[in-house]
């Protein structure tokens, strides 16, 4: 039996009940952060919850900031027998619809906990690294104020991801309206070319992703600094490694774009090594 948490409070899936008219359900009105757990470990969490923070300020949507987040996260991976790697979801919804259409302020937001088993990646999975398109239909709209939020309206990403796999990627590439490298589906794009470590800035429209700030800060300080670049996705081809980075993957490489195959994995495997001592720095047992 699964057990989620729902404003706190933690039962079972079965027993939880949600309104048919919160508007999460019914606009995509509200936030989620995914994260990572490994026993008393939750990686980055006052980081995820700093952004939901920010973006509830921005969609007036109060955040309940009086919870027990870590307290929850912890009873969960208790309750779910969750004794390796979890993958946790907060979602924070504006809450019951209560009939106008505006982005008003709630008076009882909904927020929802969930946890489960992750499995990692193989070290096959590692030298096989992932498949990856360039998606050529779906933009995004880098003038768009709502680029920077992780709202629970997903669905561009959904199906740029399902139309890549229908092609048989694992991820898609997107670009924005300008025809410049943005982020992938799931994840911010990292690469190395000409000796430099690049990615995209913020300004084309990617969501600033919490690996991808904390990636930053590790890299500066091990004297490796990442350098903010647009790119066209033609200029993906003088990249020598291409590498993703999210909260659950964390840093994980590209094998191949397209037709464009990137075997090397030398700096990626090194910036792994870098990062994980800087996480676990940070997040002692």
């Amino acid at each position: 039996m699964a057990y989620v948490a729902v404003n706190g409070c933690v039962l079972p899936e079965e027993d939880a009940r949600l309104s048919p008219l919160d508007r999460g359900f019914l606009y995509g009105d509200g936030l989620f952060e995914t994260l990572k757990a490994e026993g008393e470990r939750v990686f980055f969490l006052e980081r995820h919850l700093a952004r939901m923070r920010e973006g509830s300020r921005f969609l007036r949507i109060p955040f309940p900031a009086d919870l027990d987040y870590l307290g929850i996260i912890r009873d969960l991976q208790e309750k779910n027998h969750l004794l390796g790697e979890a993958s946790v979801k907060i979602c924070l919804s504006r809450g019951r619809h209560e009939g106008s259409l505006s982005l008003y302020t709630p008076s009882s937001p909904t927020v929802l906990v969930l946890a489960a088993q992750r499995a990692s990646p193989s070290p096959t999975d590692w030298d096989k690294g992932l498949s990856v398109t360039v998606e050529g239909e779906l933009r995004q709209n880098n003038t768009s104020c709502l680029c920077s939020l992780k709202t629970m309206n997903y669905l561009p990403y959904l199906l740029a991801r399902t139309r890549a796999q229908e092609k048989g990627f694992d991820e898609a590439i997107l670009t924005n309206m300008a025809d410049e490298v943005c982020e992938c589906t799931t994840s911010n794009l990292f690469f190395y070319r000409e000796g430099r470590l690049e990615t995209p800035p913020v300004s084309c429209g990617l969501l600033p992703g919490v690996l991808r700030e904390a990636l930053m800060e590790c890299m500066e300080q091990a004297g490796d600094p990442v350098q903010e670049v647009k790119l066209t996705p033609e200029a993906l081809r003088s990249c020598d490694e291409i590498f993703v980075t999210n909260s659950l993957l964390e840093v994980f490489p590209v094998g191949r774009v397209d037709e464009g195959e990137y075997p090397v994995r030398e700096r990626t495997a090194r910036v792994l090594e870098l990062f994980e001592a800087y996480r676990d720095k940070r997040h002692q047992d």
